[in-house]
């Protein structure tokens, strides 16, 4: 976990999830939603976007999250201009992600390097390995954001949605996570 400065201001970081143009490269984010946190606590409002990759969507893809090529370009913004305001948004934090080598290395890493864009953010901690480190798989069956969402009786936040899965994240680690840690002795972010 980062520690410092790569943590952000103050312990700030940055909870990210996309929703994509599939899993096999190449992989375009056509979503993107954050959530500035601080230690355990979000700050602020979040942050959403749709993109116009100006790519074709398969349609298995489109019926997980719901969009289409002419969705996108009629609410899409560019991917330059999105990763500008998202970079804006973040102020420097770490970007961390409930399956962070995915997210981080598979999607935004390429798509700044696709683009000619330089590594905007930092990587942060992944929140999926977090919680296999806290929470025992037995009970509810697996580690996946959503099995964990319905076995906790957490809110429906809108799954496979970019912004509604950050908000689950932070339902997950307010609600379930942090109680876990404390018993543990891990009072902080950094702690952990």
């Amino acid at each position: 976990m980062p520690k410092g400065k790569e943590m952000g201001k103050s312990g700030r970081w940055l909870l990210v999830d996309t929703e994509t143009t599939g899993l096999t490269q190449p992989i375009h984010a056509v979503e993107v939603a954050a959530q500035i946190m601080d230690g355990w606590k979000p700050v602020g409002e979040p942050f959403r976007q749709l993109i116009n990759v100006n790519a074709e969507i398969p349609s298995e893809v489109s019926r997980v999250h719901g969009y289409t090529k002419e969705i996108l370009e009629r609410d899409g913004l560019p991917p330059t201009v999105v990763y500008e305001q998202l970079y804006e948004y973040a102020d420097g934090a770490a970007v961390c992600s409930y399956n962070l080598k995915f997210y981080y290395d598979d999607v935004l890493l390429r798509e700044w390097r696709r683009l000619g864009v330089e590594e905007i953010l930092p990587p942060g901690f992944c929140l999926l390995r977090l919680t296999q480190r806290l929470i025992d798989p037995i009970a509810s069956g697996n580690h996946k954001l959503q099995t964990l969402r319905q076995f906790y009786r957490l809110p429906e936040r809108g799954a496979h949605t970019a912004l509604g899965d950050v908000q689950t994240v932070i339902d997950l680690l307010t609600t379930v996570l942090r109680p876990i840690a404390a018993e543990l002795g891990m009072h902080s972010v950094e702690q952990l």
